[in-house]
């Protein structure tokens, strides 16, 4: 057992770091901003359009992908889209002065780290444990995830120190190769420790051979009421996300933090408390509440609590106080991101139709980051630092409609767990 135990935490891990190290690249520009600039002689227009483009080819492949990662063994489709990943990183190494070939590359990494990569990934995780794991799985997932995009930011910041100061140009192409290089690491984890056969608790799933393609239990997914549900969760977390990204202008712009300080809190929101957020949220699903949509209730009721808090601060309250809600904000939002998808099990999800499932939640649930910036730029350039105020109460709003929609999904998990024992009762 402990055997196992170790076996399974070693695949997390290697699914965690795949993950993590997945997204760098295509976001390269939030970190060498100026060393893309300099040393592919492209606009600002031109870089923010690599974006435009990646996101497009990502949404249109997101269907798609479900049902592949259903047909296909996750092994196979991970491997496929890390090893390509890698591929990519050292192409565009080669080709970074050919803008052309940036689009060609950006609308690949789309199907490298869309298509089927994300819901083969998020069935794998499915696969590792019983159905009351779930939350734990997920959760440390999500932990594992946030502790390799720590040290991947670790590595970036070492490469621009070294050599990119001096060298903006050779900086970048250290970066990009680099990120091949983590991309190969991964692949290699990958290879050596996920056995998508072993059994973890679903055994006749595990071993079950995967289903031929089906056009009707494909619609047929389209149909189950926890798809919705979830859809509604991840569109929660997914606002929550945007909304939480503006509490660094805020710490700057309203409350007075220094922008340094305000800067080394973000990075600690962004990615230090998921180590916390998520593994605790999986834990409190499975051994408190044994209900990850009820602990999906008490994580958006945290996120509301967190953003009224922020409407009423005034300016110039007491800096820890501000730090701490500003980090329990990120806690409260990764306590609940870190288990959204795992609560397939309690809503009747069935593992062969996971993928599609998983697909149609991102499809559908990731929709507000193609609006909600732009709509919460605009309120800032309209309003100026009142806009926050309309940001905080919109995100407000979303966390509780996300507590509704939880308390929807349990009242839904409790009927489909007395249908299934009454069918128990009946057979036996």
């Amino acid at each position: 057992m402990a055997h196992k135990n170790v076996k399974r935490f070693l695949t997390l891990f290697a699914l965690g770091i795949t993950y993590g190290f997945m997204y760098v690249m295509p976001y390269m520009k939030s970190s060498f901003y100026d060393q893309m600039i300099a040393a592919m002689h492209v606009t600002n227009e031109q870089l923010g359009a690599l974006m435009t483009f990646y996101t497009i080819a990502l949404t249109i492949s997101y269907l798609p992908g479900g049902w592949i990662a259903d047909k296909i063994r996750p092994k196979k489709i991970l491997l496929i889209s890390v090893f390509g990943q890698a591929a990519l990183s050292f192409l565009f190494m080669f080709t970074y002065s050919s803008y052309t070939m940036a689009v060609i590359i950006w609308m690949a990494m789309a199907l490298t780290g869309g298509l089927a990569f994300w819901p083969a990934l998020l069935k794998g995780i499915r696969m590792l444990g019983t159905d009351k794991e779930q939350g734990r799985l997920y959760g440390v997932f999500t932990g594992l995830n946030n502790l390799a995009s720590l040290l991947l930011s670790f590595i970036m910041i070492g490469i621009l120190a070294m050599v990119g100061q001096a060298e903006p140009v050779m900086g970048f192409k250290g970066a990009v190769a680099s990120m091949g290089v983590l991309a190969i690491v991964a692949g290699l984890l990958l290879l050596f420790l996920f056995d998508d056969k072993a059994s973890y608790g679903n055994p006749d799933e595990a071993q079950a051979a995967p289903p031929k393609f089906d056009v009707r239990s494909f619609f047929s997914t389209f149909k189950l009421p926890g798809v919705w549900l979830m859809t509604g969760l991840v569109w929660c977390y997914v606002t929550m996300m945007a909304v939480t990204s503006y509490l660094t202008p805020y710490s700057t712009g309203v409350l007075g933090i220094s922008a340094v300080l305000a800067a080394s809190i973000g990075t600690l929101r962004t990615y230090g408390v998921g180590l916390i957020g998520g593994p605790l949220g999986g834990l409190v699903a499975d051994k408190v509440l044994h209900s990850v949509s009820k602990q999906q209730a008490v994580g958006m009721l945290l996120c509301v609590v967190a953003l009224v808090f922020f409407l009423l601060v005034p300016s110039g309250a007491n800096s820890i106080l501000l730090i701490s809600m500003i980090l329990f904000t990120g806690v409260a939002l990764f306590f609940c991101k870190g288990t959204a998808f795992s609560v397939q099990p309690e809503l009747g999800i069935p593992t062969h139709v996971s993928a599609t499932a998983v697909a149609i939640a991102t499809l559908i649930g990731y929709l507000p980051d193609m609006f909600v910036h732009t709509m919460f730029g605009r309120w800032l350039d309209d309003y100026g630092n009142a806009g926050y105020q309309s940001i905080f109460i919109y995100g407000a709003a979303m966390a509780a409609f996300g507590v509704v929609v939880a308390i929807l999904a349990f009242i839904l998990s409790k009927r489909l767990a007395k249908k299934k024992a009454e069918q128990e009762l009946l057979a036996s």
